[in-house]
Order: structure tokens, then C-alpha cells, then sequence
């Protein structure tokens, strides 16, 4: 059968976030993804850290380090724990793209990932025409359907949206494709709140993505594409267009 909308979101989490290592390294991570941290930035020293957040310095140690891999810290001996330059950060890290989904985001951001987006998926989806098997073509048609029946339900459209992107980049049956599968998830899961904001936007949608669906079940790659382009470049001036109204009610 194929992944449920609540499977596939359950397949983000990670295991060490549970850890007392892994929230004190959340909570971090997402200080410096909103800003609250800013780079360059010294970080409270060890003691500190261990009466902010209740724990040993075993712990404060290991989410440090985490972080330090992540590129959000660098340690350095007799000056301190330092946030690092953004251009160090592993922005397509899963947790720290996990991290992005509790934040207000700014625009720029939600428009680079939009942009990765229309980079990624149109060819996913020419390669899904031809390569995806039976069962992944079921989990598309399957995801295109409920898109239609939850149109009126915002929180089962956005898992019914993100399980059909997701399931034709997986269809597409590139390896590298799909270590970019969280940093699709996460662009829509951001995006789609100002994208769809309600029923009448998700029925526009609709047939946006069962064209796509359709051409894949016809294994029209060339159709396949083109239709998932459309469909991005409608996402993305709505994007636009949302952003701008924030901006002017002062939303952001």
C-alpha cells in the first residue's frame, strides 16, 4: 500500500531530536535560524548553558557538537562557542530544514526554497513518467486523489500536497533526488501557508496537480515536466503575491 500522508510525516523526525542532546540542540538551532542568535554571536558559556537548560555538560557538549556539525557553531579554544556565518550553514541538513518548520521565516528564505523547488521537480517528475514503478505511480494517483476530496480540509490538503510532491520525486528514482526530499518538504510545508490559504485557492490547485499525475500515468515525460512547471510557476507568483500582502499589513 502506499505511505499515508501521516507516515510520510512521521519519516521526518529524527531520532536524536528525542535526545536531551538532540532539544537542547533544537532549541539552539532554531535561536539562530530566526536571528535571535546572529552570526558571529557568542553563545553563553558551558555553565551557563547547563542552568538555561536543566542538563549536564555531557549533554550541553554533545548538542554543541551537533551544531558544530550541522555549520551553525564553531568552537574555538580561549574565545568560545561562536554562531557561524550563514554561508556555513548545512541549509539541506534534515533537522535544521525540521528546524525552519517551528520559525517564522522571512520571505527571502520561503523564495530560495521556492526556487530550489522549480529547479528540482520539473525533472523529477520527466523522470517519474518513465522510471516510477506500479506502486509509486499508485502513491501518486492515490495523493492526487485526496488533494480533491480535502480540498475543503486545509490540514489533510497540505499532507495530501506534500505526499504527492514527495512521492514523484521518489518516483523519479535518483538517489541524489532524494537527498533533497526534505528540503521539498520543507519548502512546501513553508510555503503553502501563504500559497493556499483556503478552499478556494486548493480547488485552483487541484487540476494543477492531476495533470501532472495524469501525464505520468501516460508516462509523458515531456508533458510530466511541463505540467510541473506550470503548476511551481503558479505556486511561486502566488507565493509573491502573498508575501507582499504580509509586508504591507505589516504580517511580517
Amino acid at each position: 500500500m502506499p505511505p499515508s500522508d501521516t507516515d510520510l510525516l512521521l519519516s521526518r523526525s529524527s531520532a536524536f531530536s528525542r535526545s536531551l542532546a538532540g532539544q537542547l540542540a533544537r532549541d539552539i538551532g532554531e535561536r539562530i535560524l530566526s536571528g535571535s542568535l546572529a552570526p558571529g554571536q557568542l553563545l553563553p558559556d558551558e555553565n551557563a548553558l547547563c542552568e538555561e537548560f536543566d542538563v549536564s555538560r555531557t549533554v550541553v557538549r554533545e548538542g554543541v557538537k551537533l551544531l558544530v556539525s550541522k555549520g551553525l557553531l564553531e568552537v574555538r579554544q580561549r574565545v568560545g562557542t561562536r554562531v557561524q556565518d550563514v554561508r556555513n550553514w548545512q541549509m539541506l541538513d534534515r533537522d535544521v530544514l525540521m528546524w525552519h518548520q517551528s520559525i517564522q521565516i522571512d520571505g527571502a528564505r520561503l523564495q530560495s526554497l521556492m526556487e530550489l523547488r522549480q529547479s528540482i521537480e520539473p525533472d523529477a517528475a520527466f523522470h517519474a513518467a518513465t522510471r516510477r514503478s506500479d506502486t509509486q505511480l499508485a502513491a501518486i494517483v492515490a495523493a492526487s486523489e485526496r488533494l480533491s476530496e480535502h480540498a475543503g480540509e486545509n490540514s489533510k490538503y497540505v499532507l495530501a500536497d506534500a505526499t504527492f510532491h514527495i512521492a514523484v520525486l521518489r518516483a523519479a528514482n535518483n538517489p541524489y533526488l532524494d537527498a533533497l526530499e526534505s528540503a521539498i518538504f520543507t519548502g512546501l510545508m513553508l510555503s503553502i501557508r501563504i500559497t493556499n490559504p483556503d478552499e478556494a485557492r486548493n480547488l485552483k490547485s487541484v487540476p494543477l496537480h492531476k495533470s501532472i499525475a495524469d501525464a505520468i500515468v501516460a508516462q509523458d515525460a515531456t508533458a510530466a515536466r511541463a505540467h510541473m512547471q506550470t503548476h511551481l510557476e503558479d505556486a511561486a507568483a502566488r507565493l509573491t503575491q502573498g508575501l507582499a500582502a504580509q509586508g504591507a499589513s505589516g504580517g511580517r
